[in-house]
């Protein structure tokens, strides 16, 4: 480890940090969405909090060592990912947030707002040995993500349909990103090598569950709509 600072190295890892971030941010979304609207900033503001802790625990681990943290953080966004699921479906079988789906939310916001910066330290070191790139990586990633997650929810917060998009995409990531956590973390424990599943699938996937649930939501939307208004109509 050093403390030199590659034009080429820090572009790598600012590219690699924004693309970790996409997929993690329609769980993190979903986990917002699923509270009720008026509770929305509350569970967003808990995720930011629990990021910039998880960037100063991802800082300092860069200089005393992972050890078993990055463990900890293994199973702790094991957990995130798993409330993140519960709360993609929440908000597809709600319509509207209850105190449950809240607390599922907050978790899943907290949990992987503190285990993710630790989880990408292993990622960055392997494209430089510097520090000052790996920090900057992991800041880079925090920003985006609180960038796109503010995104999607300010979308999903004027339609349902998009709230919908967002349950499937956060679905689909939370599921993926869980398997792919848990092969990490027995890697871990066991001192194996288990395979990776591959991160622009990952991303694809995630994107193309947004894509194809809002879409559907919107049209069955529309179909309802129409169904409620021809009675009147014919009145």
């Amino acid at each position: 480890m050093s403390f030199d600072l590659n034009p080429l190295e820090l572009l790598a890892a600012v590219l690699m940090a924004a693309t970790l971030a996409v997929p993690l941010a329609f769980p993190l979304a979903a986990g917002i969405v699923t509270a009720p609207a008026r509770a929305w900033s509350r569970t967003g503001l808990a995720m930011g909090v629990s990021l910039l802790l998880g960037v100063i625990l991802a800082v300092a681990s860069t200089f005393v060592g992972l050890g078993p943290l990055q463990l900890l953080a293994g199973i702790g966004m094991l957990l995130g990912l798993t409330c993140a699921l519960a709360a993609a479906v929440m908000i597809v079988v709600l319509d509207d947030g209850t105190v449950l789906s809240t607390v599922l939310g907050i978790l899943a916001c907290v949990l992987i707002g503190l285990g993710e910066p630790i989880q990408t330290v292993p990622a960055i070191f392997g494209l430089s040995s510097s520090l000052l790139v790996v920090i900057a990586a992991v800041v880079v990633e925090a920003v985006v993500l609180v960038a796109l997650v503010g995104f999607l929810v300010a979308a999903a917060r004027r339609v349902r349909a998009l709230q919908i998009g967002v349950a499937a995409g956060g679905a689909v990531a939370a599921l993926l990103l869980g398997v792919a956590v848990l092969l990490h973390v027995i890697g871990l424990a066991t001192d194996a090598s288990p395979p990776h599943l591959p991160l622009p699938a990952t991303l694809i996937a995630a994107l193309a569950a947004f894509v194809i649930g809002s879409v559907v939501a919107g049209v069955l939307g529309t179909l309802t709509a129409r169904r409620q208004q021809a009675p009147a109509r014919e009145a």
